[in-house]
């Protein structure tokens, strides 16, 4: 809705080139919450358009090939001279398939998924802390929504062995790349810093079958998402707990600050067996928004118990 109240026309997003480029390498910026979430929903919005867009394009190629198709079939009966068209149906099915490929290439180059998660994730967790927040306090986020197994987020390799039958040859592959980090202040003066992590591992198996004896290679893959966070409480307005555990997390000392580190490490083959795929290299969204969200909250009290409010 906008301000008059009237619903937005979503085809004002196809031209929007702040929220295209961020889209392409991912994002770096401070806006208060709500800020955040209508941005979040801009570039979703921008993108299905794009989507709707390109599957029109694609139906008008393929309409035009079969209506050329049919034409070319029944062209000899009806009117010998064009039954030369026959001929040129190999090269419309080429041009057709290579403008299929590139225009799925080009819009999946030019537009990320990741905003999905941003706009469902990020939007439920700054919705539960925005009255924590300082007014008008801003939250700074940094995101990358490029794929996780590429070589820019290599980490190292490593021989994989196994003693199933047909197996030949195997390796694993580790990758680690930065979701999202970012910060904000809380109204007690507390600094809040988190950073979200996917480190996948795939795994490469070469087999023989054991009936047919082709070769085969098989990927697999295990990912897990630790949430980091930490949170500098002013010592002014907070004191130690005597009996604090160390088990939870993390504390140092740091000038006027006590600084607490906690990890919250989500892991679908654990956490949700039943909806754990071997096959799909991303996992987080089997995690229900509201269940991320409030994981994430109990580590914020995590930090909180560790101390007690100065009288």
């Amino acid at each position: 809705m906008n301000k008059q109240g009237n619903v937005l026309d979503i085809k004002q997003y196809t031209g929007a080139p702040i929220e295209r480029a961020h889209l392409l390498r991912g994002f770096n910026s401070k806006k208060t919450p709500i800020k955040w979430i209508r941005f979040f929903r801009a570039c979703v919005l921008q993108r299905q358009v794009a989507e709707g867009q390109k599957k029109k394009k694609l139906k008008k190629i393929w309409t035009a090939f079969f209506i050329y198709l049919a034409i070319s079939f029944f062209s000899p009966f009806l009117f010998p001279p064009l039954g030369v068209l026959l001929f040129g149906i190999p090269i419309f099915l080429i041009v057709a398939i290579v403008i299929n490929y590139n225009t799925n290439r080009r819009f999946k180059n030019k537009f990320s998924d990741g905003f999905d998660f941003f706009a469902d994730y990020f939007s439920a967790f700054f919705i539960l802390i925005e009255e924590d927040l300082q007014p008008q306090s801003k939250i700074s986020l940094q995101a990358n929504l490029k794929n996780t197994i590429s070589k820019d987020n290599f980490i190292n390799e490593e021989t994989y062995d196994s003693n199933t039958r047909g197996f030949i040859s195997g390796k694993q592959n580790y990758y680690e790349r930065v979701i999202s980090k970012g910060s904000c202040f809380f109204n007690d003066g507390s600094l809040v810093s988190f950073q979200f992590t996917e480190k996948v591992r795939e795994r490469i198996v070469k087999k023989r079958g054991s009936v047919s004896g082709k070769r085969k290679t098989k990927y697999k893959f295990k990912s897990v998402y630790p949430f980091t966070l930490k949170m500098k409480i002013p010592k002014a307005k907070y004191g130690l707990q005597a009996n604090f555990s160390y088990d939870l997390t993390q504390m140092v000392e740091e000038g006027d600050f006590y600084v607490f580190k906690t990890i919250r490490k989500f892991d679908t083959k654990k956490e949700r067996p039943d909806q754990y795929d071997p096959y799909d290299e991303s996992s987080i969204t089997a995690f229900a928004v509201d269940y991320f969200s409030l994981e994430v909250i109990n580590l914020i009290n995590t930090c909180y118990s560790c101390v007690t409010p100065r009288a």
